[in-house]
């Protein structure tokens, strides 16, 4: 059974059995002050914490040996003013674990601990969301087994690796923005096969991003490749909607201006800030809904294992979820805060399916979607964005300029220029994960971009 399928319906309860032999740090009765404030914010009743007692309780052991480590490191995504609050709670109860944590993009998150570690040198202990290149990691035996953490078990089955290589820390789930001026309720779409059979999506009135990744990807997965070749040839062709360049945030913008009456995708925390604002604009799930799952590793060899045993373990509490919900307004994978209404537009997602985007559909089934997604963008006349791959060439590199920030070649007689972003574009030379900077005038390399001046997505060399 795949993880997508497995997840059928939002409260799927899992059953956890903890061992004895355990430290309790702290009494849920005897919360920090920190996570009272945070419940106090959220309306939320202290009960919604039962349990948590045996919740935060792992090998006595692991607190000597996490007293004789050096400061824990983890590269995440969550923002810096996010972060002040949503590690407040670890740190008063677990105050012997000094904490080095960085927010960084793609290249500095994903990449550089990647080339690191094939030099044999391991330079943090934890890293979130690193994607596809969950396979890179695993094939250079760099992930640890997370199953001896106590709360491992109690994220929702298919939002944690089978092998314990990974397990989520949050989820996004992607639907669409509406304006509630310009879209009667009637016509919101019961399942996404709607937005082609009614006429009330069609002749541009649906605003559509390029970034496939987020939401159509689940869906392929979940609805299987017939259906999702079908829906892709339905939506381009019948719908006609508007092709947009601009990023997630700018399409909730315009919905809530009216530029088009609908877009997709849109998360839930977008949405609401606009409508927060007094925005005539809210969000809307079709069946099923479609989520990414946003996935937190350890690295074997790590300077301080059993600090992020500890701050893991805490963060896949309860009570790391329901924080990380307040700091970052993203779902949690904890199995019993399913149904607690932990997410904007909660209601949306009642009673429905939830094809889930995992790290293992990046590896496998992307491509074949990105394929075929980018046929019809392009033959629809859908203007660039960075995940759009249109051409692939094989060429020498004759200039390098700005450390690597721009390539050129040649293509047929004619000088071509690609931009090398250093959190989208990747870099592979002979083989492995490089950086930009390593690039060399006269190397062969396969370039794979969307033209003359725009930004190369993969720039593989030999």
């Amino acid at each position: 059974m795949s993880s997508a399928k497995a997840i059928t319906s939002l409260g799927a309860v899992v059953a956890l059995a903890l061992g004895l032999g355990f430290a309790a740090p702290a009494l849920a009765a005897e919360l920090p002050k920190a996570t009272q404030d945070i419940l106090k914010k959220l309306k939320l009743d202290a009960g919604i914490l039962a349990g948590l007692d045996q919740e935060l309780k792992f090998p006595k052991s692991w607190i000597a040996k996490a007293k004789k480590e050096g400061r824990l490191k983890y590269i995440g995504t969550i923002g810096l003013e996010e972060w002040s609050s949503f590690s407040a709670p670890f740190k008063a109860r677990y105050p012997y674990i000094k904490f080095g944590y960085i927010r960084s993009n793609r290249f500095g998150r994903v990449t550089k601990p990647l080339i690191a570690y094939r030099e044999g040198r391991v330079i943090t202990d934890i890293i979130a969301a690193i994607g596809s290149q969950v396979k890179e990691y695993k094939r250079l035996g760099a992930l640890a087994d997370l199953r001896d953490i106590p709360n491992f078990k109690n994220v929702v089955e298919g939002m944690r690796a089978k092998d314990g290589l990974w397990v989520g820390e949050r989820l996004k789930y992607w639907c669409m923005a509406y304006n509630t001026k310009l879209v009667k309720k009637r016509d919101l779409p019961k399942t996404w096969d709607d937005l082609v059979t009614n006429p009330a999506w069609h002749n541009k009135n649906l605003g559509l991003a390029n970034r496939p990744n987020n939401w159509l990807l689940a869906l392929w997965n979940h609805q299987g490749e017939k259906w999702g070749r079908d829906f892709m040839a339905g939506l381009f062709g019948t719908s006609n909607p508007q092709l947009r360049k601009e990023g997630i945030r700018a399409m909730v913008s315009l919905t809530t201006a009216g530029e088009f009456h609908a877009s997709i995708p849109a998360t839930s925390y977008r949405v609401g800030t606009y409508a927060d604002k007094g925005g005539p604009v809210a969000w809307h799930c079709p069946d099923p809904a479609t989520a990414t799952i946003s996935e937190l590793v350890m690295l074997n060899n790590s300077p301080s294992p059993y600090s992020a045993k500890i701050f893991i373990n805490w963060f896949l509490s309860k009570e790391g979820q329901i924080t990380q919900y307040y700091a970052t307004e993203a779902s949690p994978v904890h199995k019993d805060l399913q149904d607690k209404g932990l997410l904007r537009f909660a209601g949306q997602l009642v009673g429905k399916k939830v094809a889930l985007r995992h790290p293992h559909l990046l590896e496998t089934i992307y491509p074949t979607v990105l394929k075929a997604w980018d046929k019809h963008w392009q033959s629809a006349g859908g203007p660039m964005a960075p995940k759009g791959a249109m051409r692939k060439v094989r060429v020498s590199l004759s200039k390098i300029k700005r450390g690597g920030r721009r390539l050129f070649f040649k293509v047929k007689g004619k000088e071509h220029k690609v931009k090398i972003s250093r959190s989208r574009s990747r870099i592979i030379i002979k083989g492995e994960d490089s950086d930009r900077g390593k690039l060399k005038v006269g190397m062969n390399c396969t370039v794979t971009y969307p033209g003359n001046g725009g930004e190369a997505k993969v720039v593989d060399c030999k």
